[in-house]
């Protein structure tokens, strides 16, 4: 597949909660998040999944949803057509891994925790409010706020809370994942700034919410305290870290400039394909906490045959990752995978770029093997120089 060019950075109109934790990790990500082009790179079937979870939450707590028995069958309904329109419109990578949406990791699962908590937010909803009515709650009164988009005064600050309970003063927000054991109760460092950026949100808004609430995937909660004063120093703190991105911005840096990279800020992150600074500072003790990715050019290439699919082998000599410089195979890389964008395969003088591949054994010869939930092939022919054109690209709504 060829390597997505990077975006062209411009001044951000305002940061959302999910923008502010990537300027505080590394300001490229949040660049590629506000201006890169989307659908360049798979998205994880997990983020696709989770977003499918959240948009069935939306209409749990909005009404849309049955309260009775069936309203879990009409989540699960739901779920499937929001999967099957996501999917559609997914990387073609993607879709040449899981042809069918049901076909995608995790996806029962993901479709019972929404179908559980949708039923539960819905029965939520209509029961009766101190002092008022089952029929007032059905109808949605005004002391709840549902995936409403909030606004600071200065504009400068957004944020769409996935339900503001206004009565109780609390601020939730619904995740995808489970809480391991030990910690199901505890809110993390980062979600605790989204809180009270909501929270902060809200005190703009007229609002008075005095604590935020973490709602996870296996129905459990946890809940902590936020004062008035909290909330507007993260507030403070995430204008701060715009202003800064901004001014770099104005000063005409580019992308390659922005880039943080790190072991943990690179966890996961969809800019590795492209991001020279990551291929420059990247290392093998990053491994264990950034994955396993490999540059190198191919030495040769040699292909087999498993029913009706056709495998590549390589040989590539590494010259930058997180596996040691030298001689190292990737092994068994489906034919389709790295073409699913209408590029040709890797031919020996390529450069490869094999993001999230796995090193089961550390070898004299690393033989690194391909996931099928994670790994991509990237590759541009080794006369081509790296990206230096950039693209303007609009910021995404």
């Amino acid at each position: 597949m060829r390597i997505p060019q990077p975006p062209a950075i411009a001044p951000l109109p305002r940061v959302s909660p999910t923008i502010y934790e990537m300027l505080r990790v590394c300001r490229a990500r949040a660049a590629w998040a506000a201006f890169g082009e989307r659908g360049a790179v798979p998205e994880h079937p997990m983020a696709l999944l989770g977003t499918c979870f959240h948009a069935v939450m939306e209409k749990a707590v909005a009404g849309e949803l049955p309260v009775d028995e069936a309203g879990r069958d009409a989540a699960r309904l739901a779920f499937d057509q929001l999967v099957a329109s996501r999917h559609r419109l997914a990387h073609p990578l993607l879709r040449t891994k899981f042809p069918s949406p049901d076909k995608l990791p995790y996806y029962n699962l993901f479709r019972e925790r929404a179908a559980l908590l949708a039923s539960e937010a819905a029965q939520r909803r209509t029961a009766p409010a101190p002092g008022g009515s089952s029929a007032q709650a059905a109808s949605g009164h005004a002391d709840v706020l549902v995936e409403t988009m909030l606004r600071s005064a200065d504009g400068l600050l957004v944020g769409r809370p996935d339900r503001v309970n206004i009565q109780d003063a609390e601020v939730i927000d619904y995740k995808t994942g489970v809480a391991s054991e030990g910690d199901g109760w505890n809110v993390s460092d980062s979600e605790s700034r989204q809180l009270k950026l909501y929270v902060a949100l809200a005190l703009d808004a007229g609002l008075r919410l005095a604590k935020g609430t973490i709602v996870r995937g296996d129905g459990r909660a946890a809940t902590i305290r936020i004062s008035s004063d909290e909330a507007e120093a993260e507030g403070g703190r995430a204008r701060q870290a715009l202003a800064a991105f901004n001014e770099l911005a104005a000063a005409g840096t580019t992308f390659y400039e922005l880039a943080q990279p790190s072991p943990a800020g690179c966890r996961t992150c969809p800019c590795i394909p492209f991001c020279e600074r990551f291929w420059e500072a990247a290392a093998p003790e990053w491994m264990n906490e950034c994955g396993t990715h490999v540059e190198g050019t191919v030495s040769s290439v040699s292909e087999s045959a498993v029913g009706s699919t056709t495998l590549l082998s390589l040989e590539v000599e590494v010259r930058r990752g997180t596996v040691d410089r030298g001689p190292a195979s990737v092994e068994q890389i489906p034919g389709e995978w790295a073409t699913a964008d209408g590029a040709g395969s890797p031919s020996v003088g390529d450069v490869v770029r094999v993001v999230d591949g796995r090193l089961p054994t550390r070898e004299d010869v690393p033989v690194v093997r391909v996931d099928r939930t994670m790994t991509a092939v990237w590759t541009y022919k080794a006369q081509m120089e790296s990206n230096a054109n950039q693209a303007p690209c609009g910021p995404h709504a």
